[in-house]
C-alpha cells in the first residue's frame, strides 16, 4: 500500500509536494484499512481525490506517478542515451536541475522509503530504507553519483543480506557500477541480476500500480472477456444495473488470412513476416484487437459486442456504437471485478468522472471502498457534485492549482477547519479552499 508520495521538478511540479494516504485519526473505519508494522497497528487510507481546474497539474501528477513506476520497472534496467525525464521549466530552486521522487510504501508487513533523484543525463541519487520498531528508518543501501558518472553505492549487508554468500554477491555488483550505468537504477540491478527478494518485492509493488487516463483502454480487453466467464458476466450484471440499456456483454471472432489482413489494414510486410514466426500473440490495430498463432496463417478479429432489447427484439452493437459513458465504464468496471476478486494493488485514474454522470461516478467510488481490502484508489475529477464528507474523510480530499509562479501545488482539504452542518461545495465553488478557475471578463 502507498503511505506517502513526494516529488519536485517535474512537468508542472516545481517545489518539493507531498500526497499522504495516512489519517489524521481512526474514526469512520468505512474508508481505512488496518495494517500491522514494526512499529505497531496502523490505519490507511483506501482512496484519494484530486481537485482543481483545468491546467491545475492534476494530471502532472498523475504523470510523475507514472515516469516513476515506468522508469522503476522498465527503463532503470536498460543501458539509456538519456533520462527523458520532463523537468520544470523555470529555476526554483539551486537544485533545480534535479528532479526527485520518494515513495514511503508497505509491503509485507514492512513499511520501506525508497526514492531517486535525476537530471535528464543521469541519476545522481538513490536509497532504500526499512523501518524499525521506534519509527526511524535504517538504510539498506545508498547511493550517489557525480558529475563524472561515478557511481558510490554504500550497501549496509547487517540491513539488507541474509548470508554471507549475498553479501558478497551485492557488494561484486555495486563495485561494478560503470559510468555508462549511471542512468540505471541500483534496484532494477538488484532484482534484474541477482533477483533479490527485498528488490523484487518493491518492483513487483511498483509493477501493480495501474494508470487509467481519460483515453485509456485495456488493449486485451476483448480476448479477457472472451476466455473469462466471471468476468463476461461481471460487466453484464454492472451494466444492467447501471441502466445503460445493456443487456449482456459478449464477443465475435472473425477469421481471415493474413494476405487479406495486410491488404485490409495496410499492414507492413516485416510485421506480417513477424507475425508468421511469433507462435501466438495480439495485435492492435485501428483500435481493433487481433490475435494470431491458432492456426497458420490465419489472424482472428475479436471484437466486443453488446446485447440491447430494443421493441422486444435482440440488438447487438459494437463498442463505438456505444455511448461514451458506456464505454468509460467498460474501462472502469474492471477495476471493481479485480478487487471483489482480492486481485490488484493501486489503481491511478485521471478524469474518473468523465463521461460519467454523477451517480454513476459515486457508484463506482463507493463500490470500490466496499470490496477493496489492501487496495487503494487515486484519482482526479472535475465533479464538483463528488465533493461531500458524506462520502469521503476530509483527508482523502487533496486540491490542485498553481502558484503565481506557475508551480502546481498540492493543498490538503485537511488543513481547513469547518464548521458543523457547513455546506462544503458552495464554499469551495465561492473560492474559499482555492483550486477553482478564476474568469476573468475582458471588456
Amino acid at each position: 500500500m502507498l503511505l506517502k508520495y513526494s516529488v519536485s521538478n517535474f512537468k508542472s511540479i516545481g517545489q518539493n509536494i507531498e500526497f499522504s494516504m495516512l489519517p489524521l485519526d481512526d474514526e469512520d473505519d468505512r474508508f481505512l484499512t488496518e495494517i500491522d508494522t514494526v512499529a505497531g497497528k496502523w490505519k490507511v487510507l483506501k482512496r484519494g481525490v484530486f481537485l482543481g481546474p483545468n491546467a491545475s497539474g492534476k494530471t502532472s501528477f498523475v504523470q510523475s506517478l507514472a515516469y516513476a513506476r515506468n522508469y522503476i520497472i522498465k527503463e532503470g534496467a536498460k543501458i539509456l542515451p538519456a533520462t527523458r525525464v520532463n523537468q520544470f521549466k523555470e529555476r526554483v530552486t539551486e537544485f533545480d536541475n534535479v528532479t526527485t521522487f520518494q515513495f514511503i510504501m508497505y509491503i509485507d508487513k514492512e513499511i520501506y522509503n525508497y526514492g531517486f533523484s535525476m537530471d535528464n543525463i543521469y541519476v545522481h541519487e538513490e536509497w532504500l530504507a526499512v523501518m524499525e520498531e521506534n519509527g526511524s528508518f535504517k538504510y539498506l543501501f545508498e547511493r550517489t553519483t557525480n558529475d563524472q558518472k561515478d557511481t558510490k553505492i554504500d550497501v549496509y549487508p547487517e540491513n539488507l543480506c541474509r548470508n554471507v554468500k549475498e553479501n558478497k554477491f551485492i557488494k561484486l555488483l555495486s563495485e561494478s557500477f560503470e559510468k555508462k550505468q549511471a542512468r540505471k537504477l541500483f534496484l532494477c540491478r538488484l532484482s534484474q541480476d541477482f533477483s533479490f527478494t527485498v528488490a523484487d518485492k518493491i518492483c513487483s509493488w511498483f509493477n501493480d500500480i495501474n494508470i487509467i487516463y481519460p483515453n485509456s483502454t485495456l488493449q486485451d480487453l476483448p480476448v479477457i472477456i472472451r476466455y473469462q466467464t466471471k468476468l463476461r458476466d461481471f460487466l453484464s450484471e454492472k451494466l444492467q444495473i447501471l441502466d445503460t440499456g445493456v443487456n449482456a456483454v459478449t464477443t465475435s471472432a472473425k477469421k481471415m488470412q493474413l494476405s487479406d489482413f495486410a491488404e485490409k489494414y495496410n499492414v507492413p510486410e516485416e510485421l506480417i513476416n513477424e507475425i508468421q514466426e511469433v507462435q501466438n500473440g495480439s495485435l492492435g490495430v485501428n483500435g481493433k484487437l487481433f490475435v494470431f498463432g491458432e492456426e497458420e496463417n490465419v489472424i482472428k478479429l475479436i471484437e466486443v459486442k453488446f446485447e440491447h432489447l430494443l421493441y422486444n427484439k435482440q440488438t447487438i452493437f459494437n463498442m463505438e456504437d456505444e455511448s461514451d459513458g458506456t464505454q468509460r465504464l467498460m474501462d472502469l468496471l474492471p477495476i471493481l471485478f479485480s478487487i471483489k476478486n482480492n486481485q490488484g494493488g493501486i489503481f491511478i485514474i485521471d478524469e474518473l468522472d468523465r463521461s460519467l454522470h454523477t451517480k454513476l461516478s459515486k457508484y463506482f467510488i463507493n463500490q470500490f471502498v466496499k470490496d477493496a481490502s489492501r487496495q487503494q484508489l487515486l484519482f482526479t475529477a472535475h465533479d464538483v457534485n463528488l465533493l461531500s464528507l458524506d462520502n469521503f474523510r476530509q483527508e482523502e480530499i487533496w486540491f490542485i492549482e498553481k502558484n503565481m509562479n506557475g508551480e502546481t501545488q498540492l493543498k490538503p482539504f485537511s488543513d481547513f477547519d469547518l464548521k458543523e452542518n457547513q455546506n462544503i461545495l458552495k464554499d469551495y465553488l465561492a473560492g474559499r479552499f482555492g483550486a477553482v478557475p478564476v474568469i476573468r471578463e475582458v471588456h
